[in-house]
């Protein structure tokens, strides 16, 4: 489930027909080349139990590098540079390496990350509002990807919630605070080095 919510962001098209969700995905997408802020995770299975809930900060810049850090309950940092992603895990004491591409696939964080058409690959919903939020949906045109759908809501121009349904029915909700656009981020904060000592596991490119 972490690489669907690795979530995020990058520019899209003028859309047609657009309503508050849809302007508010167009418009902040489009003005978005960084983004700082935390998050709480929560996962729910197909009967709509909790299963888990977590929580961390982000950082994000647009193309191809993000910052995903989990502190609680446990400590798991993604960093991706734009080629390949780290995945370090504090309690297994190891770092994983994979070509980002392969790693992720075509999860959400990588079509938003790419200057593609969204509509072409997706069905885009306005949902209108709810909770004081703007709801848009994005489902998947192709029968090949594994979620069936993916919920952006944002508040106020700000992105403030994702939910994402995948291929068993199981949903993940993310809910975003403290988030700032377009914070100076030095190139450092993309770049993983693994701490002495840690097994280190480098996935075939």
């Amino acid at each position: 489930m972490l690489r669907w919510i690795v979530l995020l962001l990058a520019s899209l098209p003028l859309l047609a027909q657009a309503g508050g969700g849809l302007d508010s995905l167009d418009g902040f997408l489009k003005e978005m080349k960084t983004l700082q802020g935390e998050f709480v995770q929560i996962q729910y299975n197909a009967d709509r139990r909790e299963t888990q809930r977590a929580s961390g900060t982000l950082e994000l810049s647009r193309p191809g590098r993000f910052r995903w850090v989990y502190s609680e309950p446990y400590h798991q940092e993604l960093v991706a540079d734009g080629e390949s992603l780290w995945i370090y895990d504090q309690d297994l004491d190891q770092a994983t390496e994979k070509p980002l591409r392969q790693a992720l696939g075509q999860a959400p964080i990588m079509l938003l990350m790419e200057n593609r058409p969204l509509d072409e690959e997706f069905i885009l919903t306005e949902l209108g509002r709810d909770l004081g939020m703007d709801w848009v949906m994005l489902a998947p045109r192709g029968e090949a990807a594994d979620f069936r759908e993916v919920r952006f809501a944002f508040r106020e121009g700000m992105l403030a919630r994702m939910q994402l349904t995948d291929a068993f029915n199981q949903i993940t909700v993310v809910e975003f605070a403290s988030m700032r656009l377009n914070p100076q981020l030095p190139d450092e904060r993309f770049r993983f080095t693994p701490p002495p000592g840690v097994d280190v596991v480098r996935a075939m490119k």
